[in-house]
C-alpha cells in the first residue's frame, strides 16, 4: 500500500507542475513528452545496465496488453481529459475524471479478476467521491449544453482504468520499469500526430524547463514506478480507491503550499471527507491484515 500511496503523491505534484508550465507548451504536447521522455529513459537506463533484450514483449498476449495500455490508457485517455478541460470548467472535468475511474475499476476488477470488494472499500470511495465534489465545488454549471464535455471527462476516467489493468497484467512477468515501457511508448507515439494536426507552441524558458523536468522525472516516471511495484502487491480495485484518496489531497496540499492557494470552508469539509476515507480504508486494511495470520495459525494447529 506505501507504493499506492506514495505513486498518488507524486500524481498529485502533477497540477503544480503544469501551473508552473502555464500557456508555454501545449497540453496534449505535455502529455507526449511525458510519455516519451518515461519510454525514453527506462530504454536508456535498460541499455546501459545490460538487460535491454528484457524489453522484449514475448507473446501475443504482452503485446495485445501494451498496445491496450499505451492507446486506451494513457492516449485516450489523455487526449479526451484534456479535451474536456476546454469543453468545461476544470473543477467539473476533474470530479468527473476522479469519480469514473474508481467504479470503472472496481466493476471490471470483480468481474473479470474476480475480487471481492468490501464494505468499507466501498464506504471510503463514497466519501472520497463527496469529499473531492466538496474540494473542486463542483455545480455542473454548462448544464446540458456541454455534455458532451462532461461525458468524455467521465469517459477518460474510464479509460484511465485500462492503464491500472495493463500494468497489473504485465507485471506478472517483468520488472516494474520494464512493464511501463511499451505502454508509455506506444501512447506517446499515437499523441504525435494529435500534436502535429493541431498545432503547439514550446516555449522553454524561465521555470517551464525545471517544470517539464519535474513532470518527467516525478510526476511521471517515479509516480508510474511506484504505482506499477504497488500493483503487484495490491488488488486492482483497492488500488484505484487509495489512488483517489491520495492524489487530489496531496494535490490540493501542494496548492496551498507552494502556490498560495487559499483553503475555502468547502475544501476544508473535502479534505476532511477525504483523510476519513482513508483512516477507514487503513483501518480495514489493517484489520484483514491480523486476521489472515489467525487463519494460518489455526490451520498449521490442525
Amino acid at each position: 500500500m506505501i507504493y499506492l500511496i506514495l505513486a498518488g503523491t507524486c500524481f498529485g505534484t502533477i497540477g503544480l507542475f503544469v501551473n508552473f508550465i502555464g500557456s508555454d507548451i501545449s497540453t496534449v504536447l505535455i502529455a507526449a513528452i511525458r510519455l516519451l521522455s518515461t519510454a525514453g529513459l527506462i530504454y536508456l537506463y535498460q541499455s546501459l545496465k545490460g538487460s535491454r533484450k528484457e524489453l522484449r514483449l514475448t507473446s501475443r498476449k504482452e503485446i495485445y496488453y501494451a498496445l491496450i495500455g499505451g492507446l486506451v490508457g494513457f492516449a485516450v485517455t489523455f487526449g479526451l481529459y484534456l479535451k474536456s478541460l476546454v469543453l468545461v470548467p476544470v473543477s467539473e472535468a476533474v470530479f468527473l475524471h476522479y469519480v469514473a475511474f474508481p467504479f470503472s475499476t472496481i466493476l471490471y476488477s470483480s468481474i473479470f479478476l474476480k475480487e471481492r470488494v468490501t464494505g468499507s472499500e466501498l464506504a471510503s470511495l463514497f466519501g472520497t467521491v463527496l469529499g473531492v465534489f466538496f474540494i473542486y465545488n463542483v455545480g455542473f454549471s454548462k448544464g446540458f449544453s456541454s455534455i458532451f464535455g462532461y461525458s468524455i471527462a467521465f469517459i477518460s476516467g474510464v479509460s484511465y482504468a485500462a492503464a491500472l489493468i495493463v500494468l497489473k497484467e504485465l507485471g506478472r512477468s517483468k520488472t516494474t520499469l520494464q512493464t511501463l515501457f511499451w505502454p508509455t511508448l506506444f501512447g506517446g507515439v499515437s499523441l504525435l500526430p494529435v500534436v502535429l494536426i493541431g498545432g503547439f507552441t514550446f516555449d522553454v524558458s524561465g521555470n517551464t524547463l525545471p517544470a517539464i523536468l519535474g513532470l518527467i522525472l516525478i510526476s511521471t516516471l517515479l509516480g508510474y514506478s511506484l504505482f506499477a511495484k504497488g500493483l503487484k502487491e495490491t488488488r486492482a480495485g483497492l488500488s484505484s480507491v487509495i489512488l483517489i484518496i491520495i492524489e487530489p489531497l496531496s494535490a490540493v496540499v501542494l496548492a496551498v503550499s507552494f502556490l498560495g492557494e487559499q483553503l475555502s470552508v468547502t475544501s476544508g469539509i473535502g479534505g476532511s471527507l477525504i483523510v476519513l476515507s482513508g483512516l477507514i480504508l487503513y483501518i480495514d486494511s489493517h484489520r484483514r491484515a491480523q486476521i489472515q495470520p489467525d487463519k494460518r495459525d489455526n490451520s498449521r494447529s490442525d
